[in-house]
């Protein structure tokens, strides 16, 4: 009784979150949410005929057993897709994607063709090949899930990579909820394995609770993302194209002339130095671009061809060396570190800490120290020194 309140707790909890995704009443991501609700609802189906296994009538009816395996099929597609949209700007769904659900429609005509037309013919397979199909589709849907989580994974590292070449701030971009969201992932596929594979009594035992704990954990983090790319259209359009053109400028035609990339370079570090624009937390590759009157294009390559850096490093080189300035200042003396930060332009405590350390080597603090410890007067010499020198 006590894992059937525990299943269906938390298959309630996962339709609830998927109809939150569905909804999307934050209007942040639209479609990866959309996608994301899809998974999270096909998931809640498998947890939902685990409760009903649970319950004291024992077993599901049929159709529902039916309805909950073909939903396991559209669990791993349906969070790839989600990830894919959360880390690709202005992304539109292509007919060629069809295909992730090509095990889905397999298993739904194999399932239509059993269900229906073996009561009245003889059975469509010789029973030993049966057995092997059917071994088939049950690691068929393990082995996806895998491979598909570890897709996800791999898009979402490229996107932490990626926003530093629009961003100067990443803290609420970075879907660093998302990366949780995954690793709960983990300890769930780890609690059904078990399950199916290993056996360890103790975690099938705790199981329940586990689904429960980790449903709540993903709950917490994907109700609290922003929206990743919010800009206008043309530009979250330049920001893809951006992202997904090679990166080696070398190979191709210059899209700068010489002369224009120093006329253009002179007038983004006087923008930065003189307007100290790199104060604004909120600073983006779109908005530095309008403020030169230039493309977020010929300002992505006038980062990477004329400066070396992204937009990251080129903005928050600036904020380092402010920060600098205001740890040694004695007008400043009465901010803590997270105020630096903040009259720095940084917008947040973990990511000042962190950028500071790799422009300089030291956190903050030991910087500030070590700074005070150079600019303090030796001590003065021992009179008893000097009467020692002057005998000798």
């Amino acid at each position: 009784m006590q894992d059937l309140i525990l299943y269906t707790l938390t298959a309630g909890s996962v339709f609830l979150l998927a109809f939150l995704s569905i909804a999307n009443p934050k209007g942040a991501n639209d479609t990866a949410n959309k996608w994301m609700g899809i998974f999270l609802f096909s998931f809640g189906s498998a947890l939902l005929e685990r409760a009903l296994f649970s319950s004291p009538s024992g077993r599901p009816s049929e159709a529902f057993t039916v309805l909950a395996e073909l939903s396991r099929f559209a669990i791993a597609p349906a969070l790839y897709l989600s990830v894919l949209n959360f880390t690709s700007p202005g992304r539109t769904f292509k007919k060629i994607e069809y295909l992730h659900f090509l095990p889905f429609l397999l298993f739904a005509l194999g399932t239509l063709a059993t269900y229906f037309l073996s009561p009245r013919v003889s059975p469509i397979l010789p029973p030993a090949l049966g057995r092997v199909v059917g071994m088939a589709v049950f690691l068929s849907v393990k082995i996806q899930i895998v491979i598909y989580w570890w897709l996800s994974q791999s898009r979402l590292i490229r996107h932490q990579r990626n926003i530093r070449i629009f961003a100067s701030a990443t803290a609420t971009i970075d879907l660093h909820w998302l990366q949780y969201f995954l690793w709960a992932l983990v300890f769930i596929i780890f609690l059904w394995f078990n399950e199916l594979f290993f056996g360890i009594a103790i975690i099938k035992d705790l199981a329940p609770f586990g689904y429960l704990v980790a449903v709540y954990f993903i709950g917490y983090f994907s109700l609290r993302q922003q929206e990743v790319f919010r800009f206008e259209k043309h530009e979250v359009d330049a920001i893809r194209e951006i992202l997904e053109e090679d990166p080696v400028y070398a190979a191709k035609p210059p899209r700068l002339s010489d002369e224009a990339m120093a006329t253009l370079k002179g007038k983004m570090i006087s923008i930065m130095e003189d307007d100290k624009a790199f104060l604004d937390q909120d600073l983006d590759l779109p908005q530095l671009a309008r403020r030169m009157h230039i493309s977020s294009h010929d300002l992505s390559y006038l980062l990477n061809a004329g400066v070396g850096e992204s937009f990251f490093q080129f903005v928050n080189r600036y904020r380092v060396e402010e920060a600098k300035r205001l740890l040694l200042s004695s007008k400043h003396r009465h901010l803590n570190v997270l105020g630096i930060a903040y009259e720095a332009g940084f917008s947040s405590k973990t990511t000042f800490n962190t950028t500071f350390k790799k422009f300089t080597g030291q956190s903050p603090t030991q910087f500030q120290r070590n700074a005070q410890n150079e600019i303090q007067p030796s001590p003065p010499a021992h009179p008893e020194d000097g009467r020692m020198e002057t005998r000798g």
